[in-house]
Protein backbone atom coordinates (compact mmCIF):
# COMPACT_ATOMS: atom_id res chain seq x y z
CA UNK A 1 0.00 0.00 0.00
CA UNK A 2 1.42 3.62 -0.75
CA UNK A 3 0.19 4.64 2.70
CA UNK A 4 2.87 2.05 3.77
CA UNK A 5 5.70 4.33 2.61
CA UNK A 6 7.02 7.72 3.91
CA UNK A 7 8.36 10.43 2.05
CA UNK A 8 11.32 11.79 3.00
CA UNK A 9 11.93 15.45 1.11
CA UNK A 10 15.76 15.43 2.61
CA UNK A 11 17.98 17.47 1.67
CA UNK A 12 19.83 17.49 -1.95
CA UNK A 13 22.79 15.75 -1.52
CA UNK A 14 24.32 16.95 -5.17
CA UNK A 15 28.49 17.87 -5.14
CA UNK A 16 28.10 20.22 -8.38
CA UNK A 17 29.98 23.31 -8.09
CA UNK A 18 27.48 26.52 -8.57
CA UNK A 19 29.13 29.39 -10.07
CA UNK A 20 27.26 32.38 -9.32
CA UNK A 21 27.85 33.89 -12.28
CA UNK A 22 28.87 32.65 -15.80
CA UNK A 23 29.35 33.79 -19.39
CA UNK A 24 29.58 32.20 -22.82
CA UNK A 25 32.84 33.11 -24.28
CA UNK A 26 34.64 31.90 -20.88
CA UNK A 27 32.81 28.64 -21.03
CA UNK A 28 33.76 27.85 -24.30
CA UNK A 29 37.32 28.04 -23.55
CA UNK A 30 37.02 26.51 -20.74
CA UNK A 31 35.56 28.61 -18.15
CA UNK A 32 39.49 29.93 -18.04
CA UNK A 33 39.09 33.65 -18.02
CA UNK A 34 40.85 35.00 -15.00
CA UNK A 35 44.22 36.47 -16.92
CA UNK A 36 41.54 37.61 -20.09
CA UNK A 37 39.14 39.92 -18.41
CA UNK A 38 38.59 42.28 -21.23
CA UNK A 39 35.08 42.64 -22.03
CA UNK A 40 32.13 43.49 -19.52
CA UNK A 41 32.32 39.48 -17.73
CA UNK A 42 35.47 41.34 -16.15
CA UNK A 43 33.12 42.64 -13.49
CA UNK A 44 32.69 39.29 -12.35
CA UNK A 45 35.51 37.13 -13.63
CA UNK A 46 38.38 39.83 -12.43
CA UNK A 47 37.24 43.20 -12.20
CA UNK A 48 41.23 44.10 -12.51
CA UNK A 49 40.68 43.81 -15.85
CA UNK A 50 38.28 46.91 -15.55
CA UNK A 51 41.57 48.91 -15.54
CA UNK A 52 42.87 47.36 -18.73
CA UNK A 53 39.56 48.53 -20.74
CA UNK A 54 40.95 50.47 -23.66
CA UNK A 55 37.22 51.12 -24.59
CA UNK A 56 33.64 51.26 -23.11
CA UNK A 57 31.22 48.60 -23.65
CA UNK A 58 27.50 47.99 -23.04
CA UNK A 59 25.84 44.75 -22.45
CA UNK A 60 22.11 43.95 -22.72
CA UNK A 61 21.26 39.96 -22.70
CA UNK A 62 19.17 37.11 -22.01
CA UNK A 63 20.64 33.48 -22.01
CA UNK A 64 19.10 30.28 -21.92
CA UNK A 65 20.97 26.85 -21.58
CA UNK A 66 20.67 23.38 -20.05
CA UNK A 67 21.17 19.55 -20.99
CA UNK A 68 19.29 18.43 -23.74
CA UNK A 69 16.55 16.17 -22.59
CA UNK A 70 15.83 18.90 -19.01
CA UNK A 71 12.62 19.77 -21.10
CA UNK A 72 11.36 15.99 -22.07
CA UNK A 73 12.08 15.10 -18.08
CA UNK A 74 10.04 18.07 -16.98
CA UNK A 75 6.75 17.19 -18.95
CA UNK A 76 6.71 13.34 -19.03
CA UNK A 77 7.04 14.22 -15.04
CA UNK A 78 3.79 16.63 -15.59
CA UNK A 79 2.37 14.08 -18.00
CA UNK A 80 2.67 11.13 -15.45
CA UNK A 81 0.75 13.81 -12.65
CA UNK A 82 -1.89 14.42 -14.68
CA UNK A 83 -2.82 11.03 -16.69
CA UNK A 84 -5.80 8.99 -14.91
CA UNK A 85 -5.29 6.18 -12.45
CA UNK A 86 -7.28 3.34 -11.60
CA UNK A 87 -5.82 4.00 -7.49
CA UNK A 88 -2.97 5.86 -5.55
CA UNK A 89 -0.67 2.70 -5.89
CA UNK A 90 -1.10 1.97 -9.57
CA UNK A 91 0.10 6.08 -9.77
CA UNK A 92 3.18 5.39 -7.48
CA UNK A 93 3.57 2.45 -8.98
CA UNK A 94 4.09 4.88 -12.64
CA UNK A 95 5.91 7.33 -11.12
CA UNK A 96 8.42 4.40 -9.51
CA UNK A 97 9.12 2.76 -12.97
CA UNK A 98 9.77 6.01 -14.39
CA UNK A 99 12.24 7.12 -11.84
CA UNK A 100 14.12 3.87 -11.86
CA UNK A 101 14.20 3.79 -15.64
CA UNK A 102 16.43 7.25 -15.32
CA UNK A 103 18.53 6.37 -12.46
CA UNK A 104 22.12 7.98 -12.64
CA UNK A 105 20.70 10.90 -14.79
CA UNK A 106 21.36 14.51 -14.54
CA UNK A 107 19.52 17.16 -15.76
CA UNK A 108 20.33 21.42 -15.31
CA UNK A 109 18.93 24.65 -17.46
CA UNK A 110 19.71 27.85 -16.44
CA UNK A 111 18.57 31.27 -17.65
CA UNK A 112 19.28 35.13 -17.33
CA UNK A 113 16.95 37.39 -18.34
CA UNK A 114 16.96 41.06 -19.24
CA UNK A 115 20.84 41.40 -17.69
CA UNK A 116 22.89 44.73 -18.22
CA UNK A 117 26.34 45.88 -17.88
CA UNK A 118 28.02 48.98 -18.79
CA UNK A 119 31.78 49.10 -18.30
CA UNK A 120 34.44 51.76 -18.81
CA UNK A 121 37.80 52.17 -18.51
CA UNK A 122 38.13 51.74 -14.49
CA UNK A 123 35.13 51.18 -13.83
CA UNK A 124 31.50 49.25 -14.68
CA UNK A 125 28.18 48.19 -12.87
CA UNK A 126 25.62 45.46 -13.79
CA UNK A 127 22.30 44.42 -13.02
CA UNK A 128 21.46 41.22 -12.93
CA UNK A 129 17.46 41.08 -12.26
CA UNK A 130 17.08 36.86 -12.47
CA UNK A 131 19.26 34.79 -13.03
CA UNK A 132 17.58 31.13 -12.71
CA UNK A 133 19.32 27.60 -12.07
CA UNK A 134 17.70 24.27 -11.91
CA UNK A 135 19.37 20.79 -11.57
CA UNK A 136 18.09 17.66 -10.97
CA UNK A 137 19.51 14.02 -10.26
CA UNK A 138 17.75 10.20 -10.19
CA UNK A 139 19.14 8.08 -7.57
CA UNK A 140 17.86 5.31 -5.00
CA UNK A 141 18.43 5.69 -1.23
CA UNK A 142 15.78 3.61 -0.14
CA UNK A 143 13.78 4.21 -2.79
CA UNK A 144 13.89 5.79 -6.53
CA UNK A 145 13.97 10.19 -5.87
CA UNK A 146 14.77 13.06 -7.92
CA UNK A 147 16.92 15.32 -5.84
CA UNK A 148 17.02 19.19 -6.79
CA UNK A 149 18.00 22.05 -6.19
CA UNK A 150 17.45 25.50 -7.30
CA UNK A 151 18.94 29.09 -7.06
CA UNK A 152 17.32 32.33 -8.20
CA UNK A 153 19.67 34.97 -7.71
CA UNK A 154 18.90 38.95 -8.39
CA UNK A 155 22.62 41.03 -8.06
CA UNK A 156 23.28 45.03 -8.57
CA UNK A 157 27.02 44.75 -8.74
CA UNK A 158 30.22 48.42 -9.18
CA UNK A 159 33.52 47.50 -9.84
CA UNK A 160 36.73 49.87 -10.15
CA UNK A 161 40.51 48.81 -11.10
CA UNK A 162 43.10 50.75 -11.71
CA UNK A 163 47.37 50.20 -12.42
CA UNK A 164 49.49 50.24 -9.39
CA UNK A 165 52.26 52.48 -10.27
CA UNK A 166 56.21 51.96 -9.70
CA UNK A 167 56.97 48.33 -10.24
CA UNK A 168 58.47 46.45 -13.55
CA UNK A 169 55.93 45.73 -15.94
CA UNK A 170 52.18 46.43 -15.59
CA UNK A 171 50.54 45.48 -12.50
CA UNK A 172 46.82 46.22 -12.09
CA UNK A 173 44.13 45.76 -9.29
CA UNK A 174 40.33 45.49 -8.99
CA UNK A 175 37.25 45.23 -7.01
CA UNK A 176 33.82 44.35 -7.57
CA UNK A 177 30.84 45.07 -4.61
CA UNK A 178 28.09 42.51 -5.00
CA UNK A 179 24.55 43.02 -3.87
CA UNK A 180 22.66 39.87 -4.19
CA UNK A 181 19.27 38.47 -3.09
CA UNK A 182 19.09 34.89 -3.11
CA UNK A 183 15.97 32.71 -3.44
CA UNK A 184 16.98 28.80 -3.04
CA UNK A 185 15.69 25.21 -2.75
CA UNK A 186 17.15 21.94 -2.15
CA UNK A 187 15.46 18.50 -1.50
CA UNK A 188 14.77 15.08 -2.29
CA UNK A 189 11.32 14.20 -3.95
CA UNK A 190 10.15 10.37 -3.62
CA UNK A 191 7.75 8.76 -5.85
CA UNK A 192 5.38 8.84 -3.27
CA UNK A 193 6.08 12.63 -2.64
CA UNK A 194 5.37 12.91 -6.59
CA UNK A 195 1.96 11.26 -5.91
CA UNK A 196 0.75 13.79 -3.68
CA UNK A 197 1.78 16.91 -5.48
CA UNK A 198 3.85 16.32 -9.01
CA UNK A 199 4.54 19.83 -8.72
CA UNK A 200 8.65 20.22 -8.04
CA UNK A 201 8.97 23.89 -7.57
CA UNK A 202 6.76 25.18 -4.69
CA UNK A 203 7.43 29.34 -4.10
CA UNK A 204 6.40 27.97 -0.06
CA UNK A 205 10.06 25.49 -0.01
CA UNK A 206 12.51 28.46 -1.23
CA UNK A 207 14.93 29.80 1.24
CA UNK A 208 15.46 33.11 0.99
CA UNK A 209 18.27 36.02 2.15
CA UNK A 210 21.00 38.47 0.52
CA UNK A 211 24.22 38.94 1.30
CA UNK A 212 26.92 42.19 0.51
CA UNK A 213 30.41 40.62 -0.35
CA UNK A 214 33.46 41.54 -2.47
CA UNK A 215 35.54 40.07 -4.99
CA UNK A 216 39.50 41.28 -4.79
CA UNK A 217 41.52 40.71 -8.44
CA UNK A 218 45.27 41.35 -9.89
CA UNK A 219 46.59 40.93 -13.08
CA UNK A 220 50.30 41.40 -13.89
CA UNK A 221 51.77 41.72 -17.28
CA UNK A 222 55.88 41.36 -16.68
CA UNK A 223 58.43 43.46 -18.86
CA UNK A 224 60.20 41.15 -20.96
CA UNK A 225 63.80 42.26 -22.45
CA UNK A 226 63.52 42.96 -26.19
CA UNK A 227 66.97 41.26 -26.79
CA UNK A 228 67.95 37.68 -25.13
CA UNK A 229 66.45 34.71 -24.37
CA UNK A 230 63.74 36.15 -22.99
CA UNK A 231 62.60 38.67 -25.94
CA UNK A 232 60.95 35.90 -28.01
CA UNK A 233 58.21 35.86 -25.55
CA UNK A 234 57.05 39.52 -25.57
CA UNK A 235 54.82 38.62 -28.89
CA UNK A 236 52.89 36.44 -26.21
CA UNK A 237 52.00 39.19 -24.05
CA UNK A 238 52.07 36.76 -20.83
CA UNK A 239 49.95 37.69 -18.40
CA UNK A 240 49.01 36.52 -14.86
CA UNK A 241 45.80 36.82 -12.71
CA UNK A 242 44.43 36.03 -9.12
CA UNK A 243 41.05 36.70 -7.66
CA UNK A 244 39.49 36.10 -4.01
CA UNK A 245 35.50 35.96 -5.14
CA UNK A 246 33.33 36.25 -1.69
CA UNK A 247 35.94 37.62 0.25
CA UNK A 248 33.43 37.87 3.89
CA UNK A 249 32.23 34.95 2.60
CA UNK A 250 29.25 35.99 5.07
CA UNK A 251 26.77 33.84 3.93
CA UNK A 252 23.05 35.00 3.53
CA UNK A 253 22.11 35.45 7.00
CA UNK A 254 19.29 38.35 6.22
CA UNK A 255 16.26 38.16 4.64
CA UNK A 256 14.34 41.00 2.65
CA UNK A 257 10.81 38.15 2.33
CA UNK A 258 10.63 39.30 -1.42
CA UNK A 259 10.11 35.63 -2.52
CA UNK A 260 8.87 34.00 0.98
CA UNK A 261 7.50 35.93 3.77
CA UNK A 262 8.88 32.78 6.11
CA UNK A 263 12.00 32.33 4.53
CA UNK A 264 12.83 29.71 7.17
CA UNK A 265 17.08 28.69 6.45
CA UNK A 266 19.65 30.48 4.98
CA UNK A 267 20.13 29.68 1.08
CA UNK A 268 23.50 28.00 0.36
CA UNK A 269 26.53 30.57 0.67
CA UNK A 270 28.84 32.09 -2.03
CA UNK A 271 31.70 30.52 -0.97
CA UNK A 272 35.42 32.18 -0.51
CA UNK A 273 37.82 30.92 -3.57
CA UNK A 274 40.86 31.50 -5.12
CA UNK A 275 40.70 31.51 -9.14
CA UNK A 276 44.51 31.62 -10.42
CA UNK A 277 45.43 32.07 -14.25
CA UNK A 278 47.76 32.67 -17.24
CA UNK A 279 46.95 33.71 -20.68
CA UNK A 280 49.65 33.99 -23.53
CA UNK A 281 48.80 35.84 -27.24
CA UNK A 282 49.27 34.01 -30.71
CA UNK A 283 50.91 36.13 -33.17
CA UNK A 284 47.92 37.62 -35.47
CA UNK A 285 47.91 35.87 -39.04
CA UNK A 286 45.46 37.85 -41.76
CA UNK A 287 41.91 38.02 -39.86
CA UNK A 288 42.97 35.75 -37.37
CA UNK A 289 44.17 36.63 -33.80
CA UNK A 290 43.87 34.32 -30.26
CA UNK A 291 45.22 33.42 -26.89
CA UNK A 292 45.78 30.45 -24.92
CA UNK A 293 44.20 30.73 -20.94
CA UNK A 294 44.77 28.16 -17.76
CA UNK A 295 43.10 29.05 -14.40
CA UNK A 296 42.94 26.78 -11.90
CA UNK A 297 39.62 27.39 -10.13
CA UNK A 298 37.47 27.13 -6.86
CA UNK A 299 40.58 26.79 -4.65
CA UNK A 300 39.07 26.39 -1.03
CA UNK A 301 35.64 25.23 -2.59
CA UNK A 302 34.33 21.99 0.22
CA UNK A 303 33.72 20.50 -3.47
CA UNK A 304 37.08 21.07 -4.63
CA UNK A 305 38.79 18.78 -6.31
CA UNK A 306 42.18 18.74 -8.74
CA UNK A 307 40.05 17.34 -11.43
CA UNK A 308 37.37 20.10 -11.47
CA UNK A 309 39.83 22.96 -10.78
CA UNK A 310 41.46 22.45 -14.25
CA UNK A 311 40.27 24.87 -17.13
CA UNK A 312 42.09 25.33 -20.37
CA UNK A 313 40.93 26.48 -23.36
CA UNK A 314 42.09 28.81 -27.20
CA UNK A 315 40.44 31.65 -28.56
CA UNK A 316 40.49 32.36 -31.80
CA UNK A 317 39.34 35.90 -33.25
CA UNK A 318 38.26 37.30 -36.39
CA UNK A 319 37.99 40.37 -37.64
CA UNK A 320 36.20 41.60 -41.14
CA UNK A 321 35.42 44.92 -39.96
CA UNK A 322 34.70 46.68 -36.73
CA UNK A 323 30.76 45.84 -36.84
CA UNK A 324 31.57 42.16 -38.02
CA UNK A 325 33.93 39.99 -35.86
CA UNK A 326 33.58 37.29 -33.40
CA UNK A 327 35.58 34.49 -32.19
CA UNK A 328 35.99 30.60 -32.25
CA UNK A 329 36.89 28.69 -28.86
CA UNK A 330 37.77 25.46 -27.60
CA UNK A 331 39.07 24.10 -23.87
CA UNK A 332 39.05 21.80 -21.60
CA UNK A 333 36.30 22.61 -17.87
CA UNK A 334 36.79 19.79 -14.91
CA UNK A 335 37.80 17.05 -17.43
CA UNK A 336 35.17 17.94 -20.17
CA UNK A 337 35.88 19.36 -23.92
CA UNK A 338 34.14 22.73 -24.21
CA UNK A 339 33.57 24.83 -27.45
CA UNK A 340 32.08 27.78 -28.66
CA UNK A 341 31.57 30.78 -30.97
CA UNK A 342 30.65 34.35 -30.94
CA UNK A 343 29.42 36.61 -34.34
CA UNK A 344 28.83 40.48 -33.78
CA UNK A 345 27.17 42.21 -36.15
CA UNK A 346 26.71 45.89 -36.15
CA UNK A 347 25.02 45.64 -32.27
CA UNK A 348 23.56 42.76 -32.09
CA UNK A 349 25.75 39.84 -30.88
CA UNK A 350 25.07 35.70 -30.91
CA UNK A 351 27.20 33.04 -28.56
CA UNK A 352 26.58 29.63 -28.39
CA UNK A 353 28.62 27.63 -26.60
CA UNK A 354 28.58 24.00 -25.33
CA UNK A 355 30.74 22.83 -22.15
CA UNK A 356 30.55 19.88 -19.48
CA UNK A 357 30.57 19.80 -16.14
CA UNK A 358 31.11 17.39 -13.41
CA UNK A 359 28.37 16.68 -10.82
CA UNK A 360 29.83 13.25 -9.63
CA UNK A 361 31.59 12.73 -6.45
CA UNK A 362 35.21 12.82 -5.65
CA UNK A 363 36.07 9.55 -7.01
CA UNK A 364 33.20 8.60 -9.85
CA UNK A 365 33.46 12.19 -11.83
CA UNK A 366 30.54 12.49 -14.37
CA UNK A 367 29.89 14.58 -17.33
CA UNK A 368 26.49 16.62 -17.58
CA UNK A 369 26.65 18.06 -21.11
CA UNK A 370 25.06 21.67 -21.16
CA UNK A 371 24.20 23.65 -24.46
CA UNK A 372 23.92 27.62 -24.14
CA UNK A 373 22.70 30.54 -26.29
CA UNK A 374 22.88 34.03 -25.50
CA UNK A 375 21.33 36.62 -27.71
CA UNK A 376 23.19 40.28 -27.04
CA UNK A 377 22.77 44.05 -27.86
CA UNK A 378 26.34 44.65 -27.43
CA UNK A 379 27.46 48.80 -27.82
Amino acid sequence: MVSSISAFGAESTQTGIHHHYQAPRPLGMGDAFVAVANDYSTLFYNPAGLARLENGQINASMDFSGSSSIVKFAKDVSDLGSATYADDNAKYQAFGNFLQDKYGSHYSGRFGLFEGMWVRPNWGIAVLPMDMTVEMEIHNQGAPAIDYRAYLDTTLAYGYGADIKGVPGRLSWGTTVKFVNRGYSAKQFTALDLVADSNLFKKEDLREGYTVDVDLGMLYTPDLPAEGIFSMLRLAKPTFGAVIRNVADYGFGSSLKLINKTPGQAPEKLYRVIDIGTKWEYPSLWIFGGRGVLDIRDIMHPYFNTRRALHLGFEFDWSVASWWKGQYRVGLNQGYLTGGLSALFTVFRLDLVTYGEDVGYYNAPKENRIYMAKFNIDI
